[in-house]
């Protein structure tokens, strides 16, 4: 397999890691706490900031907008995110976490904390910044125009 064009593609490679972590991460906030990665990232993401939109988490998280939506309409229904509508402008909704919500964030917080440590021991430290270097560098070439 690693023989093949394809496995010389970047983002091939990529994307194997990437579904690989996510099977890893899904497998253990299943275990742990009933929620998906995206479920948890939403949850993550509120409990950073507080207080958010659907709109600055799709922005800082780069996430996309319909897949969030279709999450957070469950996880309101669930109880674990509080929405209320923005008295200026009633498109918008605030999030925040629910008590309920709360409690799952911070006990599941340190857990994928841990996992992050562990992601990290796999690389010197010299590798970890070469990496941080790099994706940085691939993020700025993703964000960039195409013109051919």
């Amino acid at each position: 397999m690693s023989d093949t064009p394809l496995y010389r593609f970047l983002t091939f490679r990529m994307s194997r890691v990437q579904a690989k972590l996510n099977a890893q991460a899904n497998a253990i906030l299943q275990r742990e706490a009933g929620l998906t990665l995206t479920q948890w990232r939403i949850l993550a993401l509120v409990g950073a900031a507080g207080e958010t939109t659907l709109s600055e988490m799709a922005r800082t998280a780069a996430l996309d907008k319909g897949l969030i939506s279709r999450n957070l309409k469950a996880m309101v229904t669930d109880g674990l995110i509080v929405a209320s509508t923005d008295e200026q402008d009633h498109r918008v909704q605030h999030l925040t976490l629910s008590e309920r919500g709360q409690i799952i964030h911070d006990r599941t917080l340190p857990r994928m904390q841990k996992r992050q440590d562990g992601l990290r021991s796999a690389l010197t430290d010299e590798e970890f910044e070469t990496m941080t270097r790099v994706l940085d560098k691939l993020e700025a070439a993703a964000e960039a125009r195409d013109d051919g």
